[in-house]
């Protein structure tokens, strides 16, 4: 147990069935987190921290969960999750896209969300809105910024203006980056869900790479890449990046036609030894588990549950199953081949259906792929927190930490469902608001 160094007019105890610490100091039951200010003063029993202190003085939630608040290593923040595509999304301008992260940030937050990771926005939209929150003008997560990803030409969201072809090019813009105030470098890797891209291959080569992970690491910057090809993992390993996002293990399909596209699609292929290597080379996997249709899998679900679906609906819904199916499959062998503690839940919010605020999903889907509840919550949290680079800072309950804290009615770590259930909270020691259930605004588009 951690006693309090002394009391304080700021110190406020708050009290839960159980702290998940999220740390080697594991759940503790009937916990209290000692708050001085922005930080944490001490965690442990009831018992021992709140008998000399008055009723009053306690903020309780009895039968509910207390945990770090959540880390989302793999957001868009200027994205609206509308079920737009990217092309239609682009249209909007860039103020636009500044007051559509602060509905993000704040949906986000309300679910618990206290640190996000953004991994690709257009201009510097990013950077203002990050400054907006330290201006005070509205509350949101801490932001970890990439700002414009690193593509190249008609590369995945080069729409961002972060274009950069060849090597000369790729260091300088990773300068120009940090310079104007990235936390990390974001690279695509591989092509993505943009107009004219193939995600099942590579977009740029282990030197290229190379050249951007060396220039990021000279400034004192971590580096992700985007890599859904199987081919792009091997190169980022190759180059030596520090996150891979996505991990879908993408290989071409029978080539049928030239032209609208090599093949209809392409296959999730498990490969073994690039999970070697990942472990050799301590390299986390960002998985966006709930990008890719599965806020509308849950809604098809739920319509099919009580009415008929449209033929369309139906053909939409199978494809989903099976999608999913195999991406539970491909996490689960992350598993089984000791991955855990470099495997990070994130969500991917912004493009297509990805809403923000809906975390849980992705932790929902964890636990049916083989993990625990508790290793699902430390999968958004502690692990997180050593792949964005802030474990000093957040993602565990523990002294001298960051009092960013989540509670949730009733005992998740019997039932992850229970992520979704908000009770409070709290940044950097002040509880913010929360959205009653269900109360989060519509998409724009269905």
């Amino acid at each position: 147990m951690s006693e309090p160094s002394g009391e304080s007019a700021t110190m406020r105890y708050i009290r839960a069935a159980r702290v998940v610490t999220a740390s080697a100091r594991g759940t503790i039951p009937d916990g209290v987190v000692v708050v001085d200010g922005s930080r944490i003063s001490a965690v442990g029993p009831a018992a021992d921290l709140v008998g000399h202190v008055p009723a009053s003085a306690v903020e309780s939630f009895p039968d509910a969960t207390l945990l770090p608040g959540l880390i989302d290593a793999h957001a868009h923040l200027t994205l609206a999750g509308d079920r737009r595509t990217y092309e239609q999304m682009i249209l909007d301008p860039d103020e636009m896209m500044a007051l559509v992260s602060v509905r993000n940030l704040q949906r986000h937050l309300a679910c618990g969300v206290t640190t996000l990771r953004d991994n690709g926005g257009r201009n510097r939209v990013t950077f203002i809105v990050r400054e907006a929150i330290k201006r005070g003008y509205f509350v949101g997560p801490r932001l970890l910024l990439s700002g414009r990803p690193v593509t190249h030409r008609y590369g995945h969201f080069y729409w961002c203006n972060g274009v950069a072809d060849g090597l000369e090019a790729i260091r300088a813009t990773v300068r120009q980056l940090v310079a104007e105030g990235a936390d990390h470098i974001k690279i695509m890797a591989s092509g993505g869900a943009t107009a004219g891209n193939i995600p099942y291959y590579a977009s740029y080569g282990a030197d290229e790479l190379r050249a951007a992970v060396e220039t990021a690491h000279g400034l004192g910057r971590l580096t992700t890449a985007h890599c859904r090809a199987k081919q792009s993992m091997i190169n980022a390993l190759d180059a030596g990046l520090d996150c891979i996002e996505h991990a879908e293990f993408l290989v071409p399909g029978q080539v049928v036609a030239y032209g609208g596209g090599v093949s209809p699609s392409g296959i999730m292929e498990y490969d073994e030894r690039l999970t070697e290597r990942l472990l050799r080379q301590s390299t986390f996997v960002s998985y966006t588990f709930q990008a890719g249709g599965y806020d509308t899998l849950v809604e098809l679900r739920a319509k099919h549950a009580h009415e008929r679906l449209t033929r369309d609906e139906a053909t939409r819904k199978d494809a989903l199953e099976r999608y999913y199916d195999t991406k539970v499959g491909i996490f689960n062998r992350l598993l089984e081949d000791g991955m855990r503690p470099l495997l990070v839940v994130s969500s991917d919010a912004g493009p297509f259906d990805c809403e923000f605020g809906r975390m849980h999903y992705g932790m929902e889907l964890a636990v049916l792929a083989g993990m625990s509840p508790l290793q699902a919550i430390e999968a958004a949290t502690s692990l997180a927190a050593r792949a964005c680079g802030v474990a000093e800072l957040t993602g565990t309950v523990e002294p001298g930490k960051e009092a960013d804290l989540l509670v949730v009615h009733g005992n998740a770590l019997d039932d992850i469902r229970r992520m979704a259930d908000v009770a409070a909270v709290y940044k950097a020691g002040l509880k913010v608001g929360v959205l009653p259930p269900n109360a989060l605004l519509p998409s724009l588009a269905r």
